[in-house]
């Protein structure tokens, strides 16, 4: 069998049973290596930045990868029972059942039969791989960012420890926007008040001497 044999046999296979996680297993392959290194290109971002930027994308979808399998399989799983009354009289003529019921047998009824089976053994993969479709939507939508919620932030900060602050950066942080009062001595007074207090001149009368 040659090499254009093999790849005409694989992607028939593929073809007859094209499962819809096939595909965003793919996606997502691609995109868990091409984004992170994309982003690790990127000369305008700083190297702590795009650190914690490509790891947190390669994480989500290593993460989704297999939650998309799970989802998929899972939902498929109930297809058995969707599918549990369909059968081969389902797809034949009536007067190949006639013929069948009065026992008469040929290679056309054969024929027919082996037809038949075909088409319930397709119509139970159509089921399965729409079902398997409405599980990876779902993992899409709910599954995926719930767990990435949950495991990628601390994943992130086991693998790259954020700087800690001095204490004088710390103190500094703390004071910066601290007013301090200043001080003014008028002869045997001392008077504080704060820099940032906007003071308005007394105009017109002042009862009572205040």
């Amino acid at each position: 069998m040659t090499l254009a044999d093999k790849l005409k046999n694989i992607c028939l296979s593929l073809g007859k049973n094209n499962k819809p996680t096939y595909a965003v297993i793919a996606i997502a392959s691609v995109k868990g290596i091409c984004r992170p290194a994309f982003t690790m290109m990127d000369k305008t971002e700083k190297p702590e930045t795009k650190k914690y930027t490509a790891l947190r994308e390669g994480l989500t979808e290593l993460i989704a990868i297999p939650v998309y399998w799970a989802s998929g399989e899972f939902a498929g799983y109930f297809s058995k029972y969707l599918t549990k009354g369909i059968t081969e009289g389902d797809f034949l003529p009536n007067k190949v059942k006639e013929d069948i019921k009065n026992g008469i047998t040929n290679e056309s009824i054969k024929k027919s039969i082996k037809n038949a089976a075909e088409r319930v053994n397709e119509t139970k993969l159509k089921v399965t791989n729409n079902l398997r479709l409405a599980g990876v939507c779902t993992a899409a939508l709910f599954v995926i960012p719930a767990v990435c919620s949950i495991a990628i932030k601390p994943i992130v900060n086991k693998i790259i420890k954020q700087p800690k602050k001095s204490i004088k950066e710390d103190i500094a942080t703390k004071t910066k926007f601290t007013v301090q009062p200043k001080i003014v001595n008028f002869g045997s007074n001392i008077y504080k008040y704060n820099q940032n207090r906007t003071t308005r001149p007394h105009i017109g009368l002042r009862v009572g001497g205040l």
